[in-house]
């Protein structure tokens, strides 16, 4: 089996789709020997908006630190491999072929067997998870595919649970109301953890009720944990980090965005449970990289990209939209997958844009009725223009920019979309 084999062995895997549960999860780390609990001390992450985030900072400070640090995140910009890093680097190809090998033998022993086939998720966290222990890891960050208790990250034993924020998104598998999503969120939190949370109520007490029935330690922002941004460039923030035991005065996070103030807060609380100095704090928060996170690819002319895909992470982009680039004349190229509340969703953005080029995620099974984002756009009034492939929509958008009166071109929507248009932009103001 070569990488591009291994990949479509993976894929073939996705027509079972989301099938929540642990029973599958389990049984296979059973058969490869358990390598959940090899994986070194795990920092277990959860949350709507920002864990991703949250975590791509604890791997810095962790590998600042000097630790072995894994960091497992979903889904990718450019490369499978992106998924599954020890200090900041990529599995190998091979080596991703040869853990991948090992996974498929034990899966399709189980179907075999009579179980029901694993999911694509849950292959790629035994990937992960194996792939981590054969390294022998001393750190791992760990951030959730989609919920908590239901998902086959939750496998980990995790002694300290970060829950980022708690909004609506994937209602069908967490629920309708914030109480159910943030219960299912819980699900993380193990005996005896410490809870570090953004979360705000009505979710915040159920995350709390859940904290305090499994033994653990609850920390909440804006109770426990304080921040104050000193400056907010486009270049990153400034900013201050009150936590019950320590100030820190003097962090700097190349991150944009007025929400990753908020994270960064969350990000320090955690990696002082996990017994980081301010030193190894600071330096890993200034080495910090989150590509496709309000990433500024070109300033002249100007190009970003975001990955908000849902309400909360569009009023986010908005505000920085409003703080850092005001007034600009934008033409943004965007893809949401269709199980979201795209209506919603759109309403903080339409405001700021002037043209949309709408052009459907390249995950076929999700992107449904893409087109409907134009109706959106137009109802909103903002012009659009559909293109299917994501290419022509990304070209069309760059020549709009050059020549169309636009002075900011920004795409955003889906992950799995802004991986191709981030590739394409870079090697248009690369030549």
């Amino acid at each position: 089996m070569d990488y591009q084999e291994a990949l479509e062995k993976m894929k073939e895997l996705a027509r079972f789709g989301i099938n929540p549960g642990l029973a599958r999860i389990s049984e296979l780390m059973r058969r490869l020997g358990h390598p959940e609990r090899w994986i070194g001390r795990a920092i277990h992450i959860a949350g709507t908006n920002g864990k991703g985030s949250v975590a791509a900072m604890l791997s810095a400070i962790g590998t600042a630190a000097g630790r072995k640090t894994a960091l497992f995140t979903s889904p990718h910009l450019a490369s499978h491999t992106e998924r599954y890093q020890i200090n900041g680097r990529p599995i190998a190809e091979a080596a991703f072929v040869s853990v991948a090998e090992l996974v498929f033998h034990h899966l399709e022993a189980m179907v075999a067997e009579g179980w029901e086939s694993p999911t694509e998720f849950e292959a790629v966290t035994a990937i992960a998870l194996t792939w981590f222990a054969e390294q022998r890891t001393e750190l791992a960050v760990i951030e959730t595919g989609m919920g908590g208790a239901i998902d086959s990250t939750n496998v980990i034993d995790a002694k300290i649970a970060v829950i980022t924020t708690v909004a609506f998104d994937h209602l069908a598998y967490l629920g309708h109301t914030l109480e159910a999503i943030a219960l299912v969120k819980a699900g993380i939190i193990k005996t005896g953890a410490t809870v570090i949370t953004g979360a705000e109520e009505p979710a915040l007490s159920v995350i709390a009720a859940a904290a305090q029935e499994r033994g653990g330690r609850l920390l909440a922002l804006n109770r426990d944990i304080y921040y104050q941004p000193l400056l907010l460039a486009d270049t990153g923030a400034f900013l201050r980090v009150g936590l019950p035991r320590t100030t820190y005065n003097r962090l700097f996070l190349p991150l944009l965005g007025p929400h990753q103030a908020r994270n960064c807060a969350l990000a320090v609380a955690a990696a002082e449970a996990a017994g980081f100095s301010e030193e190894q704090i600071v330096k890993g928060l200034l080495r910090t990289q989150w590509p496709g996170r309000l990433e500024v690819l070109c300033r002249d002319p100007l190009a970003v990209v975001d990955g908000a895909h849902n309400t909360e992470g569009m009023v986010a982009l908005a505000e920085a939209l409003r703080l850092y680039w005001p007034g600009r004349r934008i033409v943004c190229v965007l893809g949401m997958l269709a199980d979201k509340q795209r209506e919603l969703a759109l309403m903080p953005l339409l405001p700021l844009i002037s043209q949309a080029m709408v052009t459907p995620p390249p995950y076929a099974s999700r992107s449904g009725d893409w087109q409907r984002l134009a109706d959106i756009c137009r109802a909103g009034g903002v012009a659009a223009e559909l293109a299917e492939d994501n290419r022509e929509a990304c070209d069309r958008a760059l020549k709009l920019l050059k020549t169309g009166g636009f002075d900011m071109l920004l795409a955003c929507g889906s992950l799995y979309l802004l991986g191709p248009i981030r590739s394409r932009l870079l090697k248009a103001f690369e030549d």
